[in-house]
């Protein structure tokens, strides 16, 4: 399709995923699956809880990527959950560390961050791509002490005895689609090193040639990666992965084994909610050595590390 072609082609695009997060509300939402137990103290471990929520245990320090627990995001509650989280708030362990890939309603929840902000020692550390830590501080102070720290592509910073990495990726920025504040508030992946491990979540991302890069730059043993919201290709691919996409992007990390996340929760696309588990599934079974590496998680399953 040319440029002018998909430039004209944008609002009818546009109305047929609109018209899938409204048909959502039609929908049952799902009891999530009994959370698999936590590993002894001391052992790392990763939970995948829904969307693009992984609950980290490194160094016996607790993360969050991305914390989405609510029943609904976007303007007034526009779009419903259709799994339920496997975990609340205040089942989760205290929270050291909070990671935002990027400020849209999905991925930066406010109820979400207030409640982990209540229940997590104060202040809260997060860490944001490019002006995202920011806004989440400027609207849980005063009543949630923040400690926000923003970083750009290929910035790190060492904090709660961890080194973060802010990673490129392709997505889109900002928060508001009537503001239009693309430029505002940026996007990227991180790079988690502990002492004992190295964990990479892209949070939302297209195909990009900053996936080849981390393996020449980390040893990764542990990759996060998102296989949903895909099904306008011409509109979507340059800002998500469908699950074949995924696992290339995993093989061109180098990392050791994948998680699968970002699946399952919400439907952010006109396709079916199992679609991209059918898709993983069909490519896994055509290549047997990468499915010993991918670790397929139901909501609430935890890998132990």
């Amino acid at each position: 399709m040319s440029t002018i072609s998909r430039i004209l082609a944008w609002p009818f695009e546009y109305l047929l995923i609109l018209g899938a997060l409204l048909g959502s509300n039609f929908a049952p939402t799902k009891p999530a699956p009994t959370p698999e137990p936590w590993p002894g103290p001391g052992q790392d471990f990763a939970q995948y809880l829904g969307q693009g929520t992984v609950l980290l245990g490194l160094d016996g320090k607790h993360l969050l990527t991305d914390p989405m627990f609510s029943s609904r995001f976007s303007f007034g509650g526009l779009v419903k959950r259709r799994s339920d989280p496997p975990l609340r708030v205040e089942e989760l362990p205290p929270i050291d560390l909070v990671l935002l890939s990027h400020a849209h309603g999905d991925h930066l929840d406010l109820p979400s961050l207030r409640a982990i902000a209540a229940h997590s020692p104060q202040p809260l550390t997060i860490v944001g791509a490019p002006g995202v830590a920011g806004y989440a501080k400027a609207k849980l102070e005063p009543e949630h002490p923040v400690r926000a720290v923003n970083l750009n592509w290929r910035q790190s910073v060492e904090t709660e005895g961890l080194v973060i990495t802010c990673w490129p990726g392709k997505h889109l920025g900002g928060r508001h689609w009537i503001t239009l504040d693309f430029k505002k508030y940026g996007y990227g992946g991180f790079v988690v090193r502990s002492t004992r491990r190295s964990v990479y979540f892209p949070g939302d991302s297209g195909e990009c040639s900053a996936f080849a890069e981390l393996a020449d730059t980390f040893s990764l043993d542990l990759a996060l990666m998102p296989i949903d919201a895909f099904n306008r290709r011409d509109f979507l691919r340059p800002r998500h992965m469908n699950p074949e996409d995924a696992l290339d992007a995993f093989k061109q990390s180098g990392a050791k084994r994948m998680i699968p996340v970002h699946w399952g929760t919400f439907t952010l696309c006109n396709e079916p909610l199992g679609l991209s588990q059918k898709r993983l599934a069909a490519a896994l079974a055509a290549d047997p050595s990468l499915a010993a590496k991918v670790h397929n998680l139901p909501l609430g399953g935890v890998l132990t590390l």
